[in-house]
């Protein structure tokens, strides 16, 4: 109908009925006369149907139908937008980042209309990412400017050095209460572009304190800024950490309900003491234990293997990555996985001195084993990894790296064996070798 105003007009010629016509270009042009009542009402009751319609009767008799777009239901529209927000993301998107299409076309919808910007919007600031920090200062402006606190929106942010400042972060976490999920990384260190410090990061606890997800790379924690983790961050669930932590930086969260932690270092090596792995066995929930570079490694296991008289340590674990594996023999593993049945993923480096009788436990006490990864692990062989690969029912992927034992075609004849230090085996060939 676009704007016009379809109308039932009165009219009088000297007639002794009163007549009726409509300009309605979308039902087509009627006349009515006084004597076609049902018709009229038949006609009034079709357009109040199409449409969401008001009628008004003027004083000379004029009959004036205005129709109102129609609004779709909310849950059809909520629909059309979830579809917009879940598509799925190509591969190379990091942190589960929204697509930088799905922003666009999210920001379409809040041009529809008032319904539409109603749903779409929230969504639309759900997740922020930038680059440089002219945007981001935009972005400071806009909020400062705001008075519908479009911050309260914000649930994700992905941030580095390079696009923020100690300060800008300040500002940005007075706005953002109810963030969930935080990374930020410092990537370049030069004096265009100063790293984020604890100056900053230790009042973020206090503004962000629902935070579920916080990810750190290349940032050294202080002591005040774990504490402030502890202290506020009761929901924390997910925490990763690229850079220093002091011996009794895991003490001070043992309030947050940590499922996943990842502790890793770059180009160092660092001390795992006992106090650290005690420190983590207070973390009953915890499902990923991710330690890079941290020795000695063996006592994850050793010191788990020494508390099960008390009640095993992470009952719930599925994935499990240790570097520096080298003081792990098979009977700590053995004792460890007998204890964790749970475990869905393994990755192991430099676990020099495991046999194929780790590979045989694993088989038979990990049932849900679904991935592994084995980097220089030189003494399994690969008869005996071939027959692990045959006994574990739901395995879908595995690599060997840099494992010297290892030779593709003694695990399937039509590999090829080019390159011995690199064995990648998906879903398809693990079913080739268990048809064998």
């Amino acid at each position: 109908m676009g704007n016009e105003v379809p109308q039932l007009t009165q009219r009088t010629d000297g007639t002794k009925d009163n007549q009726y016509e409509s300009d309605d270009t979308e039902h087509g042009y009627c006349h009515f006369t006084r004597g076609d009542i049902k018709q009229i009402k038949r006609y009034t009751e079709e357009i109040l149907q199409h449409e969401r319609s008001t009628i008004q009767v003027k004083s000379d008799g004029t009959v004036i139908i205005t129709p109102h777009p129609r609004q779709l239901p909310n849950e059809i529209l909520a629909r059309i937008i979830h579809h917009i927000d879940e598509t799925t993301q190509p591969a190379y998107i990091l942190f589960g980042s929204r697509h930088p299409d799905q922003q666009r076309d999210l920001h379409a919808c809040t041009l529809v209309n008032r319904q539409f910007y109603a749903l779409a919007n929230p969504l639309l600031w759900q997740e922020l990412e930038f680059h440089d920090t002219i945007h981001l200062q935009r972005l400071l402006d806009g909020l400062a400017a705001s008075e519908q606190s479009l911050g309260n929106h914000v649930r994700k942010i992905q941030l580095n050095n390079v696009a923020c400042t100690d300060a800008q972060l300040l500002l940005l976490m007075t706005h953002v209460r109810h963030l969930e999920t935080l990374s930020l990384e410092n990537v370049n260190f030069t004096n265009d572009f100063p790293p984020i410090t604890n100056t900053s990061l230790q009042h973020l606890p206090r503004y962000c304190s629902q935070l579920t997800s916080l990810k750190l790379f290349n940032i050294g924690l202080s002591d005040a800024t774990i504490r402030a983790i502890g202290q506020h961050c009761r929901r924390l669930c997910q925490l990763t950490l690229c850079g220093y932590l002091s011996d009794d930086g895991l003490a001070t969260l043992a309030s947050c309900p940590l499922q996943r932690l990842q502790l890793f270092h770059e180009d160092i090596e660092n001390m795992l003491t006992e106090k650290m792995v005690m420190d983590m066995i207070r973390f009953q929930d915890l499902t990923h234990l991710d330690l890079s570079l941290f020795e000695p490694s063996s006592l994850i296991m050793t010191i788990s293997n020494n508390k099960i008289t008390t009640g095993v340590p992470w009952p719930h674990l599925k994935y499990l990555s240790l570097d520096l594996c080298y003081d792990i023999d098979d009977a700590t593993l053995i004792c460890f996985i007998k204890t964790h049945p749970h475990l869905q993923e393994i990755r192991l480096k430099e676990a020099r001195a495991l046999t194929d009788a780790s590979l045989a436990a694993m088989a038979v006490s990990l049932c849900d084993l679904r991935r592994c990864i084995f980097e220089m692990m030189n003494g399994i062989s690969s008869r005996g990894a071939r027959q692990w690969i045959q006994n574990c029912q739901r395995l879908k992927r595995v690599q060997f790296r840099q494992c010297r034992q290892i030779k593709a075609t003694d695990i399937l004849e039509t590999l090829d064996d080019d390159n011995s230090d690199y064995l990648c085996l998906d879903e398809h060939d693990i079913a080739k070798i268990r048809s064998g």
